[in-house]
């Protein structure tokens, strides 16, 4: 079975405002997995930061841009803040 290849970023958070807002992390185009995006133009990735780990997706923004959301529980337990540099790592996840 061949290994997953583990993603890097470094960016920093970034809020969409809305109603009720949510957090995120900009992806790079060259951090974005060579898979073709399901629904939505998803890539389904477990998700790490500091110690938190969870299955999530990147998400295409307009122009061909994808993101990382990152949850509110996450942002809680690793003291994460809007504008902070934060470090993520990522791979496939299973179907």
């Amino acid at each position: 079975m061949p290994t997953k290849k583990n993603f890097i970023v470094k960016e920093k958070l970034h809020i969409f405002p809305m109603e009720a807002p949510w957090m995120y992390l900009p992806i790079p185009n060259d951090k974005v997995p060579n898979v073709r995006p399901g629904g939505w133009g998803s890539i389904p990735v477990m998700a790490t930061v500091g110690k938190t780990t969870w299955r999530t997706s990147l998400f295409q923004m307009k122009k061909g841009y994808f993101f990382l959301p990152i949850k509110k529980q996450v942002c809680k337990k690793e003291d994460l803040a809007i504008g902070k540099e934060v470090t993520a790592r990522y791979v496939l996840a299973d179907k």
